[in-house]
């Protein structure tokens, strides 16, 4: 059975231009599919999607599946490297929005869209222009380590045996997520204090910090956190 990774390695050989889509929350790079992409001397792109959901600056060009931010600015790049006609390739990790992104570029539901992560099972060509034809992959994990998976959304948090380590490393690359949830504490006292709010309690009135871990990384995963106040 032919394994996703040996998919985005066809897509890379067959590509000309690979736009490597990364999340502004989580932007993890994969190391490894930019070996590949540099290793056959194909241009590489890096697009960070969901910027509607940060505040401040971000690497590559800024985009947003939702509001159609950075749209042009990924389209002029493209049509700058185009000589001829190019292929280009779509690649990233797991629930990084490669299929929104798109749908965004050609105005239209094209390609699949689900929240559910490995979706995307095989290659969809479309036309975006007259000089660009652009394929959907399906996302690739590089690395097994769960608490990445869990906060970059590749992961369903049901399925996790450890959501608090997840949840305490959420804590301490985004402090603020604790102001937003009114905690004083902080780490596993933060957990503690947020099962006592809502209520997650076990027999006895323990404070059940897993249950607790898996609520704030479901609200995570939603986007419910670090989106851009009003002005």
């Amino acid at each position: 059975m032919d394994s996703a990774l040996n998919r985005v390695r066809r897509v890379i050989n067959q590509c000309d231009v690979l736009i490597e889509v990364v999340d502004a929350r989580f932007p993890t790079r994969s190391k490894r599919l930019e070996r590949m992409v540099r290793r056959r001397g194909k241009k590489l792109l890096l697009v960070t999607n969901k910027v509607d959901l940060v505040r401040g600056d971000v690497q590559g060009i800024p985009f947003s599946a939702k509001t159609g931010r950075g749209k042009r600015e990924l389209m002029r790049e493209l049509e700058r490297l185009a000589d001829g006609e190019i292929r280009v390739g779509v690649i990233g990790r797991p629930n990084v929005g490669k299929s929104s992104l798109i749908n965004a570029l050609r105005g239209r539901r094209v390609a699949r869209t689900s929240a559910r992560a490995g979706f995307t099972r095989g290659e969809q060509w479309i036309r975006l222009s007259p000089k660009i034809m652009l394929v959907d992959s399906p996302g690739v994990i590089t690395w097994s380590d769960e608490e990445e998976l869990l906060l970059e959304d590749a992961l369903d948090v049901d399925k996790a045996r450890d959501p608090v380590s997840a949840a305490l490393k959420l804590f301490s690359r985004h402090p603020e997520v604790l102001e937003e949830l009114e905690l004083k504490g902080e780490g596993e006292e933060a957990l503690e204090e947020f099962a006592r709010k809502t209520g997650k309690l076990k027999k006895g009135g323990e404070p059940n910090v897993k249950e607790a871990a898996r609520m704030i990384i479901r609200r995570w995963q939603r986007g419910d956190f670090h989106k851009p106040k009003n002005k």
